[in-house]
């Protein structure tokens, strides 16, 4: 550190004060000396009130700083040196250089270096290459900066066993984000800002100052005399959050100067209902199939879905969707939500809709599936059957023909018929159009197609359903269903017995 910046900061147990040859003002507060920071005490207040409120910090925890070299999170840094010892926190710095900004951005990592290094701070520091990872994911730039600085947070936090990962991210930054989820999405479930807490790496990750405004943690810098660095990208309007930040908050802020305060109330309350709200439609999951997890499966019954209130069908949806996307499905909107409930309350029996990274939800009268999984092109299969003789069809299954005096049959999978009255070898096949058999007990002939929907059975499974003709194409049997006359009920003779096995 050069002697200009050490006329700056003098190195303290407690944090970095300017001191400029005189002593700082302090105050004894809570058994720690602390200075008018953050624009006056009531703001210490403020914070120390957020942290118990949420409960931030415990005593001995190990804290991981994110600081960047910016106003914030050096805010940050000087804030928890202040606090450490009310707590005995052991504190780790850790920075990440992306690479965006060549020699500059390299300078900033050295900085918060040398200022960790004053401190006796542990410090731990990085360069990503964001371009060379954009290039190989096809992620946008703030995308894959975040992924690669969370990545290397996480192996920090591994390191030291931390307990937390603290941003220095503010109520400006809270009212941004919940102004870009409101303005992508009009669906409740994307509008919740920034957590103040949340499960990351092998603890959490904790923002103190999401009860501040921006301009209090530059004043607190201003105050002590810190000199954070800028990243002159912050002021181009060509990424969303920094149009917001320059042209919509300022004007948003000028109607309600406390905005940052009603959007962080907001993204609280809305935390706490849809939690509520959550924890209800997890009794409706207790009677959907879920398998596989992402990129899985679920099944459910309509009937038993919509006796449950529209709020918690809403809620259990998206639950649904959180368990097949991964908690990633970005590019689903209300009108995906729309055409949920409406294929629900569509009187076709059978119908289908396709979602987002190949998801399809099917509905077969009262039967709902979410899946992934790719429906293989229905192929038409025609196999010759003789006495003796087993076939396999696409799915596996088999169906086996044997000749014998009994003529009794043995549930839906067996069909038992007189060998004098067909013509051999016996065909199995999927169904083709016009397809119509004579039912047993039944004069005249029913269309196939009549005796799917009749028995209800989902439109992408009829195409694949085996049926078995004799060799004249008498249909005899669909498998399962119906059985065909086709056959005497004289006892004498030989009975051909067909047995269907999944």
């Amino acid at each position: 550190m050069s002697a200009l910046l050490l006329s700056y900061f003098t190195a303290s147990p407690l944090g970095i004060y300017g001191c400029k040859g005189k002593l700082c003002r302090r105050r004894l507060w809570g058994g720690t000396m602390r200075g008018d920071v953050m624009g006056g005490t009531q703001q210490v207040k403020d914070v120390e009130k957020f942290i118990n409120k949420h409960e931030l910090l415990h005593m001995n925890d190990r804290v991981v700083l994110a600081v960047s070299g910016g106003p914030d999170s050096l805010a940050l840094l000087q804030y928890f040196q202040q606090i450490k010892h009310d707590y005995n926190l052991s504190l780790y710095v850790a920075s990440v250089d992306h690479g965006l900004r060549g020699e500059e951005s390299r300078q900033d990592l050295e900085y918060v270096r040398s200022l960790a290094g004053n401190l006796g701070v542990p410090f731990f520091g990085t360069s990503v290459d964001v371009p060379a990872y954009k290039q190989e994911t096809g992620m946008g730039t703030q995308e894959a900066a975040r992924l690669l600085r969370y990545r290397y947070f996480k192996e920090v936090m591994d390191e030291v066993q931390a307990d937390k990962l603290a941003f220095g991210h503010h109520g400006d930054d809270q009212a941004e984000t919940m102004l870009m989820q409101i303005t992508r999405s009009a669906m409740p479930e994307a509008i919740h800002g920034m957590p103040v807490k949340r499960p990351f790496a092998r603890g959490s990750i904790i923002r103190p100052f999401l009860c501040l405004e921006k301009k209090q943690l530059v004043k607190y810098c201003e105050q002590y005399q810190i000199k954070p660095r800028y990243d002159p990208s912050n002021e181009e309007t060509d990424y969303t959050r920094n149009a917001v930040r320059k042209h919509i908050l300022p004007f948003m802020k000028e109607a309600n100067p406390k905005l940052h305060r009603h959007m962080q109330r907001l993204s609280e309350r809305f935390t706490e209902e849809r939690t509520f709200i959550q924890e209800q439609a997890l009794q409706v999951l207790k009677k959907v199939k879920m398998e596989g997890g992402k990129g899985g499966f679920t099944q459910f019954s309509k009937t038993e879905f919509q006796k449950h209130p529209l709020a918690l069908q809403r809620s259990a949806f998206h639950l649904i969707l959180n368990y097949l996307y991964g908690n990633q499905f970005e590019e689903i909107s209300y009108l995906h939500e729309e055409m949920f409930f409406h294929l629900l309350d569509e009187q076709k029996p059978n119908a289908s809709l396709d979602f987002p990274k190949g998801l399809k939800i099917i509905r077969a009268y009262d039967e709902l599936t979410f899946t992934f999984r790719s429906e293989k092109e229905n192929s038409p299969f025609f196999q010759t059957l003789y006495i003796g003789e087993q076939v396999s069809l696409p799915d596996g299954s088999t169906i086996s023909l044997t000749a014998g005096e009994d003529s009794r049959e043995q549930g839906s999978c067996e069909y038992v018929c007189d060998s004098h009255h067909v013509s051999l070898p016996l065909i199995v096949r999927n169904r083709m159009p016009g397809d119509r058999m004579v039912l047993r007990g039944m004069n005249g002939s029913k269309k196939v197609k009549d005796i799917f929907i009749d028995q209800k059975i989902p439109a992408q499974l009829r195409d694949n359903w085996p049926l078995v003709t004799d060799h004249d194409g008498q249909i005899l049997w669909l498998v399962g269903l119906k059985k065909g006359e086709g056959c005497t009920r004289d006892s004498s003779g030989t009975w051909l017995r067909l047995q269907y096995k999944k």
